[in-house]
């Protein structure tokens, strides 16, 4: 087949929906079709002598409208060339598929902006150029005639959209996301562990808590810290964070609960599954989250996940079996109560067990054959 990505940018090395197009991008050719790639950036990792590129221009200094001039471009580009499918991996409408790998911008605001509260907030959010201009291109993606069918990453994107857009039921489904099975292993233990540990001065009696994501604010560091001053006084812990954001701030919220010692901000790491081996703990207390495939690789490495009801991947998850839900983010006392209950190593290892098993329900080998009985659906009413 010849197929065609619309995606602003394209990166084999970004996480995120960056790195899951690169990944099927590489299933498809590995299996014989010619996929060619519209985007705007071709950021770092991007280069593949087996791919088609076609960079997509989008003028305009302001994202928002960036993003709409790039919707635009790529739809009348597309219009050059024939494709046997069109597949979109944001906020276009010239696709057959269109995967969906966040909420709407609507709940998005209501989740993560505390003006949203009152009615002062809300209009002046409503009225924001750019909250217009993404609710517009948002609104036109999701028009009969702009696509075939819709993949979302979970059910709480699939409700979210249903609740502001008449799509029917038929016309969408959940997919949800992916890891690969054999870069996040527990056997990555044996390897990693003790090197890592050495490498940032935790001892092995120390109890180790990951936490993975940019944007802090809304991936719930906060409560994750805080929890860290509800622990028992005698407990050895030590909070590992990983990811972009503004480190001072939280450095600073640290001190001010008095677990400054306690924590350690290491920025973007390369090689992530080291440090997942290198856990004890994976926690995501996050406000908002369409899924979450960090918890994914978490769990593929046999770490117990301790993670929000605001997460999609909480719906695949089974609560004191392979992980533990907290039904509030914001409860830093069950939230500590959950990792000192972990700190039992016997406890630890035996949901690690589970949470293995679990993710390999999601393994790459699992998702793609979801995807391309999709692919042959849409195949099927375009002839």
């Amino acid at each position: 087949m010849k197929i065609a990505f619309v995606i602003y940018n394209y990166s084999e090395a970004k996480g995120g929906v960056e790195h899951y197009a690169a990944d099927l991008a590489r299933v498809l050719v590995d299996r014989g079709d010619e996929v060619h790639v519209f985007c705007h950036n071709l950021l770092n990792g991007a280069g593949s002598d087996r791919l088609f590129f076609h960079l997509v221009p989008a003028n305009s200094f302001y994202r928002p409208y960036k993003l709409i001039h790039f919707a635009r471009n790529a739809s009348e580009m597309l219009k050059q060339e024939k494709f046997d499918l069109i597949q979109g991996f944001g906020r276009t409408y010239s696709q057959d598929i269109y995967r969906v790998g966040s909420g709407c911008h609507w709940s998005y605001l209501e989740q993560t902006h505390p003006s949203m509260k009152n009615w002062l907030g809300r209009t002046a959010q409503r009225l924001n150029p750019r909250n217009r201009a993404v609710i517009a291109l948002e609104r036109k993606s999701f028009q009969p005639g702009n696509y075939r069918k819709i993949i979302c990453i979970s059910r709480v994107v699939k409700k979210d959209i249903q609740g502001h857009y008449d799509i029917p039921d038929e016309a969408i489904e959940v997919i949800h996301n992916t890891f690969d099975g054999n870069k996040f292993h527990p056997d990555n233990k044996e390897h990693y562990r003790a090197r890592i540990r050495e490498e940032l001065n935790s001892p092995d009696d120390e109890l180790v808590l990951l936490f993975v994501g940019s944007g802090f604010e809304r991936k719930g560091l906060k409560y994750a810290l805080d929890s860290l001053a509800c622990l028992p006084k005698d407990l050895k812990v030590k909070l590992w964070v990983i990811g972009r954001g503004r480190i001072n701030k939280y450095k600073y919220l640290a001190a001010r609960q008095n677990v400054g010692g306690k924590v350690l901000f290491l920025g973007q790491c390369g090689q992530i599954e080291r440090y997942y081996a290198a856990a004890d703990i994976f926690l995501f207390p996050t406000l908002f989250e369409p899924f979450g495939t960090v918890c994914l690789e978490a769990l593929g490495t046999g770490l117990p996940v301790i993670i929000s009801r605001a997460a999609g991947a909480s719906e695949i998850l089974n609560h004191a079996v392979d992980s533990f839900v907290l039904e509030d983010p914001r409860d830093i006392q069950e939230m500590a109560r959950r990792i000192t209950g972990l700190a039992d190593p016997t406890w630890r290892t035996n949901l690690g067990k589970v949470a293995r098993a679990t993710a390999l329900k999601y393994s790459f080998e699992q998702h793609w054959p979801k995807v391309f009985k999709i692919y042959d659906e849409v195949l099927k009413t375009k002839s």
